[in-house]
């Protein structure tokens, strides 16, 4: 896929980032460490809850944000997701200054888990340009990590430079599967929708997100789980580029 043959030329290849280009890393480490904080702050602000609470309550926000936001398309930010989590454990009004240290913790935290490029990420971004893609996007959807944590994350693990354009939901005020997202990938490339292919780990938010936008999509499915028909599939990053050029290309006028 070097030279003069560019089988990708005219597409834009779009990549989900958690779970897809690096690594979920150590989630457990970054849970107990937001706990930890959480327990250190609201006991120093002069609010201590027992730790097994605030764990309860932290976890309960993260997952019915996350939820709420795979469905919906809704974003969520992180000083909504603090109220909530405050206001459960009986802290409804806290002052500014313990919110401002709880913010720094909660969006912080991701970075404990550290997560790394998944197995063959630099070979694919490489050989999808190499192979004439007209542009690279990372298109992501955030919880608690803001975007600009994300941009200092990807810089740290070299991978920031492989892309044209860097797509946060949080940026954005919507997040996939939301149809609005795709189309802000293919306005902001010059490009219809149907020349985007979206890569991504999950069936809702990148595969059928990506089709039901009037994109392509290409499910990266490490775990081996039950694949969506009709879409191409990928267990590994390094089988990523072929199936790329197989899939534009039988989308390619002769």
């Amino acid at each position: 896929m070097s030279g003069g043959n560019r089988p990708l030329a005219g597409w834009v290849v779009s990549l989900d980032l958690w779970g897809t280009l690096i690594t979920e890393g150590d989630r457990a480490a970054e849970a107990g460490w937001r706990v930890d904080e959480f327990t250190r702050v609201l006991k120093e602000f002069g609010h201590p809850r027992e730790r097994a609470e605030i764990e309860a309550a932290i976890s309960s926000e993260r997952n019915t944000a996350l939820q709420h936001q795979r469905e919906t398309g809704s974003q969520p930010n992180a000083a909504g997701q603090i109220a909530n989590i405050l206001t459960s454990l009986g802290l409804p009004s806290p002052d500014t200054g313990l919110l401002a240290v709880l913010e720094v913790v909660h969006t912080h935290a991701v970075l404990r888990a550290c997560p790394l490029p998944v197995d063959g990420a630099f070979y694919a971004l490489s050989a999808i340009r190499d192979a004439g893609a007209s542009r690279l996007v990372l298109t992501s959807n955030t919880l608690s990590t803001p975007p600009a944590l994300h941009r200092e994350l990807l810089a740290d693990l070299d991978l920031s430079g492989h892309f044209d354009d860097l797509l946060f939901s949080a940026d954005l005020g919507i997040a996939k599967p939301r149809p609005e997202i795709f189309h802000t990938v293919a306005e902001r490339a010059g490009v219809p929708a149907a020349r985007i292919v979206h890569v991504g780990d999950d069936r809702l938010t990148d595969v059928q997100g990506a089709v039901d936008a009037g994109c392509r999509a290409v499910y990266y499915n490490p775990k081996g789980r039950p694949a969506p028909e009709r879409i191409a599939a990928v267990s590994s990053l390094r089988e990523l580029p072929q199936a790329l050029v197989a899939l534009c290309g039988e989308h390619t006028p002769a």
